[in-house]
This record gives structure tokens, sequence and C-alpha cells, in this order.
């Protein structure tokens, strides 16, 4: 017996039914009206506009990367609801109505019940939200039966949150209502993971990157970082403040690659791949290949072992009648010699080749000049871009810190981050100088 979602964007829009045959293999077919509107955009780079329907292996890595990357937090989920944890279907049925990007999945016979367009906020008492944070790994995503439904990708144990514009009150999404911002704790096992990624992401807007803002705040001596989706915007009605959807996607999903391999070593996307597709559905490519070649060097140069495929996005605005792609702002920045004393013996590695070496200690400007030719750029103006962003990193790493010390985002840590990204871009400077 096949069963039916709904796929809407807005919370209002018909996009197209995603449905599930007897063998649990899921399908997509998009809407006529859909289809026929002047201002639409595809779900997926990977399933292009256009009628009939796609088939479970187009679409598994689209609607597979809506969900949380952890196998154990899809069990948590899936034990809940009583589906079983392999069921992408199933859980998009109970966690679908708020996820990255625009889309909502609902079934057919919740289209007219008030709830889903009277979704709303519930406000929570800060000992509440406390509480509800300290029991994030046993009860991920705040997700219940009933209210808070929603799903987000990635390995953190994480939340979403609606944080209103003008009175900062938080609130807990209910019934789809969209959230506007992600917490996450420290991933398990890396103390303080949460204050390096504030201070790697607060360095990239320093250094004026278009990376997400950023905040840590304390809960029951928990530090816990606070990030302001991209993929939402508020908007100013008549009756107050509304929430907007921006569509947005994952390289992987964008490539059609399943999140199991997001790293290149694995055999997801390596950059080339990424820089082509860029040309390719970007509006403005002059704009979004240098800009995200920034990010690709900021990731280096900050030594981030997890720049994969699944931490660069595309994001779909619209523009009166037409629909914009672009490179979506930078998330999900961290550095890894931060965490050494973790790990027994910790190898430095490339989520993803430059010039086809993975060790960032072997690598030379041979590999960048490889890489430029290699994404079609110009291997004199990538040597600039590299020289300029090493020197700005190091004019701005140090006075950050200091002004971050005695503050809640203060951390022992980042004097390691300091360290290594210091020695990183001196040395740098000295090759290309």
């Amino acid at each position: 017996m096949s069963k039916t979602l709904l796929v809407l964007a807005n919370g209002h829009d018909r996009v197209g039914v995603l449905q599930s045959d007897a063998r649990g293999y899921m399908s997509f077919d998009y809407d006529p009206d859909w289809l026929s509107s002047p201002a639409t955009y595809p779900i997926s780079q990977s399933i292009p506009l256009r009628s009939g329907p796609f088939d479970h292996q187009a679409i598994e890595p689209f609607f597979d990367g809506l969900l949380p990357d952890k196998k154990d937090v899809r069990r948590q989920i899936a034990a809940l609801f009583d589906v079983a944890p392999t069921d992408e279907f199933g859980i998009l049925e109970h966690i679908g109505r708020d996820c990255a990007g625009a889309l909502m999945l609902i079934r057919p016979d919740q289209a007219e019940q008030p709830e889903l367009s009277g979704a709303h906020t519930a406000s929570i008492s800060q000992n509440d939200l406390a509480k509800r944070i300290a029991e994030l790994p046993q009860r991920p995503l705040f997700v219940d039966e009933d209210e808070v439904v929603l799903s987000l990708a990635g390995v953190n144990d994480k939340a979403a949150v609606y944080i209103d514009p003008t009175t900062q009150e938080i609130s807990l999404p209910i019934g789809g209502y969209p959230s506007t911002h992600i917490l996450k704790i420290d991933i398990e096992r890396l103390p303080d993971s949460t204050r390096t990624e504030h201070f790697c992401m607060k360095l990239a807007r320093k250094i004026g990157l278009d990376a997400a803002h950023t905040k840590i705040r304390i809960f029951s001596n928990r530090p816990v970082l606070f990030v302001t989706r991209f993929d939402r915007a508020y908007a100013k009605t008549s009756t107050g403040v509304r929430v907007t959807r921006l569509h947005q996607e994952d390289f992987c999903q964008a490539l059609g690659v399943n999140p199991d391999v997001k790293y290149e070593r694995q055999g997801g996307p390596d950059l080339a791949t990424m820089f082509a597709l860029t040309k390719q559905a970007s509006t403005i490519p002059a704009r979004d290949i240098p800009k995200l070649l920034g990010f690709v060097i900021f990731n280096f140069l900050i030594g981030n072992p997890d720049a994969h495929a699944k931490n660069y996005s595309l994001i779909y605005r619209q523009r009166l009648q037409s629909v914009q792609t672009a490179i979506s702002p930078l998330y999900d920045v961290n550095n890894g010699a931060a965490f050494r004393d973790c790990f027994k013996s910790q190898r430095a590695r490339l989520a993803q080749s430059i010039g086809g070496c993975f060790d960032p200690t072997e690598l030379d400007w041979s590999h960048w000049e490889t890489q430029a030719r290699m994404i079609g750029s110009s291997p004199t103006a990538l040597r600039k871009a590299l020289l300029t962003m090493a020197k700005k990193v190091q004019e701005t790493i140090i006075p950050l810190r200091n002004e971050l010390r005695d503050t809640d985002a203060d951390s022992p840590r980042l004097d390691l981050i300091v360290d290594d990204v210091s020695n990183r871009c001196e040395a740098w400077i000295r090759k290309l100088g």
C-alpha cells in the first residue's frame, strides 16, 4: 500500500507529491501548477523542473539529506513514532513540517486542518529551555509526538527555536511554524566545540566573509551556540512580523550524492564538481565563484577538518517574478587542532582535496595551482586571494581572541586555534609573499 506526503513551499504553495510504495521506495512528482509558475525553482538541482515521476534513486539523496546525519538520532526519533530507523519517508511524515529550506512535508489529510494554518509559537521559560537543552542527547531536536515537529541535518545535538526579532524572546515553533535559530550543544567528547565554532564563525565575519551569525548563551552552566538561520527571513505585515522560508540545499543534495558519502575520500563531491555546478546553477556566477573560493580558502586556513560538500549550500531567493540562485552564507566552521587532547592520535586530513592532496602538511603552491586550473580559475587570481586572506586572518585573529576573553564565549581552546591558524597563515604568507 502506497503512502503520500504533500510537499509545500512556505507552508502553502504546493510543490509536488512524495510517495512511498509497498516496498518503501519513494518517488516524487512536481505539481503542474508549480511547473507553470513564472517564479518557481526546483527542490534540488538534482531534481530538475519537469513533469513525470522521479524514482527513488534520483530523489533519495535530497530527501535523506533533510534528516539528521547521526544514525543514533534517527533511531531515537523513529522509536518515538514507532517507525523503522531506515524509513526516511516514515520519519519525514512525522518531523517534516519544518526542514532546512522552504519545504514542508505533510499528509494529505492535514492540508485542510486548522492546526496547519494555525501553526504558532509557544513561550518557554529559561528553566524549561535549559531542561530541554540538557535532554537533547536523549530527546533530539526537541521533537515530541504532538507539537515540535522539525528536521535538521548534521551530526551535532541540536534543535531549533523561534526568537522574536523585537523582544528577543525565545519560543518553541509548534505544528510546523518556521523556526528562526538553530541551537547546538557541545559535540560529545569535544568540550567547548560550541565556543570554538563561534570563534571561527565570528572570525569569518570579521574578515568580510558572508557567514551565518552566531551567539553563545549559557543555560545551567552549559554553553549553547545559537545560529541565525539564513534560510529564514523576517517580513513586516499589518498584523506583526511574519517569517518567510527561503529554499536551500547543500551540495550533496544538489549533486544527487547520498549524505553517507559526503567526504571526497569516501566518494563524495570534490571541489571541481562543486565549482562546475555553481557555474551552471548560480544566477550570477561571477559573484558566486569567488565567494565559494573564499570559503574554501578560509576553511583551509582555519584548519577545518569537516569542510565537506554538505557544509556548502545553494540558496534560492525570490525576487518579484524570478528566483535567484546563489551560494549561501558560510556555516559549520571549526578548527581541528583545538581538540588534539581529545584523541590518542590526530592525523591532519582535508575533507576535500586541493589539487589532489588531502594532507594539509604536504600542501604546497603547486597543488593550489592545479586546483585553480581544475575549477577554471586563474592561478594568479587564486594566489592573490590566498595571500590576501592569510594576511587578513593573521591581522584579525589575535584582536578577536582578546575581544572574547572573559566573556561567555571564552575558552582556553581559543588560544590553541590562534596558535594553529597563525602558524598556518604565516607559513603561507612566506610561501606566497
